[in-house]
């Protein structure tokens, strides 16, 4: 008896709609619960930022498998500056191990080499058996891990004296791209982020000591939880408490907003960050391993 022959398309593009989004969360949450492990796509993000420019196929960032109308793989490109890239992606576990993967993977690489990336990092949760086998079959090598943290003990939330948080406006856009620079890898001055500011469900705040800016913050609302990240105190206001105060603050305008699931992520040899974020509540939940993927 032959097998029957399937209707597949894989589909292409720099955006995300809607409607892939919400195809893209219920195939995450269905790998999630059948793997017990967390992906990194940043979709919420990726729509925010869809929301604030012009469409054009420009860049192709978003990859997606469909047979039969339904979503059976999908594999997202990340670029937050530097000439740098990060993959990560899933597959329904009814079809793995049929390539399909592979082939959104195949397409990707290509993407990634007609802008010159000068960095290309694979992610896997730490206790994801598939993604590693994955990784390690296109030769992938490990890099670095983070840990995903979530807000288990709120503490006190009270105001401080010492600094301000007051959101970014379009003139901050330079410091914020110098603050990137020095905060995160890759990142070159005079690059930023996509139009952070103007996202309505994402709010850069700069930090300021006596009205002088001495870092950033960022919280990236979707619906009744918020991702903190972008967080940085530049190097001469290290050490003096103040990152403390300014996460403590950026809990407090969570709070207010009645939102009790937080969570954020730090790089595991972080111990500074790390050992910050205990103290103001936050707990290891998980483990996300980058690897670097050479050309």
């Amino acid at each position: 008896m032959s097998e029957k022959i399937l209707n597949q398309i894989i589909c292409l593009t720099q955006y995300i709609s809607k409607r892939e989004y919400k195809e893209i969360n219920q195939l995450e949450t269905l790998c999630s619960l059948k793997d017990k492990t967390n992906l990194k796509l940043e979709l919420d993000y990726k729509v925010g930022v869809a929301k604030n420019v012009n469409i054009g196929l420009k860049k192709i960032n978003e990859y997606l498998y469909y047979v039969e109308d339904v979503l059976v793989a999908y594999l997202g490109i990340s670029s937050f500056g530097g000439n740098n890239g990060e993959i990560n992606g899933m597959t329904h576990p009814d079809f793995r191990r049929k390539g399909l993967f592979t082939k959104l993977f195949g397409l990707a690489i290509e993407e990634c080499q007609k802008r010159d990336f000068n960095k290309i990092l694979l992610l896997s949760d730490g206790k994801s058996k598939s993604g590693a086998f994955f990784i390690k079959s296109v030769c992938g090598k490990y890099d670095f891990s983070e840990y995903r943290m979530k807000l288990l003990n709120k503490g006190i939330l009270e105001n401080t004296n010492s600094i301000n948080l007051r959101k970014a406006e379009k003139t901050d856009k330079r410091e914020i791209a110098r603050q990137n620079s020095v905060f995160f890898y890759g990142l070159e001055e005079g690059e930023s982020f996509p139009e952070e500011e103007e996202i309505i469900n994402i709010i850069t705040y700069m930090i300021e000591l006596n009205k002088v800016i001495i870092g950033k913050i960022r919280i990236e609302y979707s619906d009744n939880s918020a991702f903190v990240c972008g967080f940085g105190i530049l190097p001469n206001f290290r050490g003096k408490g103040y990152g403390k105060q300014a996460l403590k603050e950026v809990l407090r305008i969570i709070n207010e907003e009645n939102i009790n699931d937080v969570e954020l992520d730090v790089e595991s040899k972080n111990n500074t960050a790390l050992n910050l974020y205990k103290v103001c509540g936050f707990e290891e939940m998980s483990v996300m391993n980058y690897y670097r993927f050479s050309i």
